[in-house]
């Protein structure tokens, strides 16, 4: 018979040296028993503060999501210098508030939304840069808007909508 000492098992040692190596300290919170968290950190003095933001502010996600609604305001406002300096970060910034309008979207369904500053000026800024890269088809976005922004002129002429 073997010595069991001598049986080996597959990352029998994994975890052998695993305090060692740096201070990690999980816990895990039960007080949401249908919403559990778990932290896995070594900075534990912070913990209490951590869950108070958390339940009175809400998750890291809000807090993003928050965070980066206002980035877009900011964003469609600042006139920056138009060199790859500034329109790679800021081509990466729409693309990742992009994802993550997708992601909540697939989750909760498409938000209905309202036409906004912001948006007239991103659209403005996306022309602008359209017609700087591809002449033909800025003149065929420009049409287009022409002729619907006519069409809703003269509809409300044979209607009394109030001016806004």
């Amino acid at each position: 018979m073997k010595n069991p000492q001598e049986t080996w098992f597959p990352f029998q040692d994994a975890f052998k040296y695993f305090d060692t190596l740096r201070n990690y300290s999980p816990a895990t919170n039960w007080q949401r028993f249908f919403n559990p968290q778990f932290f896995i950190t070594y900075n534990a003095e912070d913990e209490e503060v951590e869950n108070h933001v958390l339940k009175k502010v809400g998750s890291y996600g809000s807090q993003l999501g928050k965070i980066i609604n206002v980035l877009d305001v900011l964003v469609a406002h600042a006139h920056l210098p138009q060199s790859e300096f500034t329109l790679k970060p800021l081509r990466e910034f729409r693309q990742l508030s992009d994802q993550v309008k997708e992601a909540v979207a697939a989750i909760q369904g498409p938000q209905q939304k309202s036409i906004t500053q912001a948006g007239v000026d991103q659209l403005i800024e996306n022309l602008r840069s359209l017609a700087n890269s591809n002449q033909q088809e800025y003149r065929r976005f420009v049409d287009q808007l022409k002729t619907a922004i006519a069409a809703e002129d003269k509809k409300g002429e044979n209607h009394d909508v109030p001016e806004v």
